[in-house]
């Protein structure tokens, strides 16, 4: 009998480093990317809410509104370059955490609204070659800015 308890000695530690890594690994890769992506999510949300709102504000024509009352856009292509530049320049971090973000803004100046619709290529830390695409949208309506 004395035998056969000094034959299982050290079983415990093979079943702990089966479950370690059928269990316990996967769900380590899971919170770390998760966490990651949660975060990018939200990053590129608020990217795009403030591209989205930049081409609100500086595309309404005001001076049409103040002489006629009339919701329209301007066609001004440059207006539009701006508030891309506006999305790049929130999310400083993309080269840092080696994500790929794109936007893309769509003026409906029959409705007086823009729709801004981003996305992220992001390479996952725990499975190589990996990569997955997280979307952000965003709708605002035409505003004014101050002056003539």
């Amino acid at each position: 009998m004395v035998r056969g308890r000094r034959s299982e000695r050290g079983s415990s530690t093979a079943w702990a480093a089966i479950f370690m890594a059928l269990v316990v690994l996967p769900l380590m890769s899971l919170a770390i990317d998760g966490t990651r992506l949660l975060y990018l999510r939200t990053r590129l949300q608020t990217a795009v809410d403030a591209a989205c709102s930049d081409v609100s504000w500086s595309t309404g024509d005001r001076a049409a509104w103040q002489i006629s009352a009339e919701d329209r856009f301007v066609q001004n292509w440059g207006l539009i370059g701006r508030a891309q530049n506006t999305f790049i320049h929130t999310l400083a971090e993309s080269n840092r955490m080696e994500y790929a973000p794109s936007v893309e803004l769509t003026l409906n100046s029959d409705a007086n609204f823009a729709v801004c619709q981003a996305q992220a290529l992001v390479p996952l830390l725990t499975i190589p070659d990996q990569q997955v695409i997280v979307h952000a949208n965003a709708v605002s309506g035409l505003r004014f800015v101050s002056g003539p």
